[in-house]
């Protein structure tokens, strides 16, 4: 996310300050501040600033803030703000 971008992103919210973040219809509170730290979070995971693991093993994980998918390349710097509302997608095996 660029600075224009966070500004931008800064303006859409729609929330008061203080209130929770959703995530896949769940309030959040408090908002973490990077998409990168809401995916350690969730996870349990220990992530390298490019959205890796740093066990290395897969992590099987996409995100959407405010209906746009976030690259994994660009989770460290996509900041986050109380009402955006965030769509945390796993991917499941099996038949």
């Amino acid at each position: 996310m660029t600075p224009r971008d966070a500004t931008a992103h800064a303006a859409t919210s729609v929330a008061a300050p203080g209130a929770a973040l959703l995530v896949n219809g769940e309030p959040l509170a408090p908002v973490p501040a990077t998409v990168l730290d809401l995916v350690a979070r969730r996870t349990g995971r220990r992530l390298r600033p490019d959205g890796r693991p740093v066990d290395g093993a897969p992590l099987g994980v996409a995100v959407a803030v405010n209906q746009e998918v976030v690259a994994r390349s660009r989770w460290a710097e996509a900041a986050l703000a109380p009402g955006d509302t965030v769509e945390l997608l796993t991917a499941v095996q099996g038949g």
